[in-house]
């Protein structure tokens, strides 16, 4: 019997179809669900620089700046919704680094700043 070398398969976070148009407790209710399904997950940065924002924040400054410096960097979506509940945020942040923004008028909206992988 021969043995072959599996390679791991990794899930990334596909956004269902019209994500950007969904309103937010829809878009929260898919992501929710897909993190449920892969708990392992991490945060993967691509449009951040390291410590740096998003070009969709308006100040760097106060609870919002210092929850989107955390997608500067890799981290598990665990550990990210438990540091970001801490200032206030949570899902809602990861909804706008997915979509490029709090809102549909917000700078580069539709361009993802993270993707997510498992």
């Amino acid at each position: 019997m021969t043995k072959t070398k599996s390679t791991p398969t990794v899930a990334t976070f596909e956004a269902p179809e019209g994500f950007g148009a969904m309103v937010l407790k829809e878009q929260t209710q898919a992501l929710h669900a897909w993190v449920a399904a892969n708990p392992t997950a991490t945060i993967q940065p691509t449009g951040i620089g390291e410590g740096g924002l998003p070009a969709y924040l308006r100040r760097d400054t106060g609870k919002r700046a210092d929850i989107n410096r955390m997608l500067a960097s890799p981290i598990a979506v665990a550990k990210f919704l438990v540091e970001a509940r801490k200032l206030g945020g949570g899902y809602t942040d990861l909804v706008a680094a997915l979509t490029g923004g709090y809102s549909r008028s917000a700078v580069g909206y539709g361009n993802a700043v993270v993707k997510l992988q498992a």
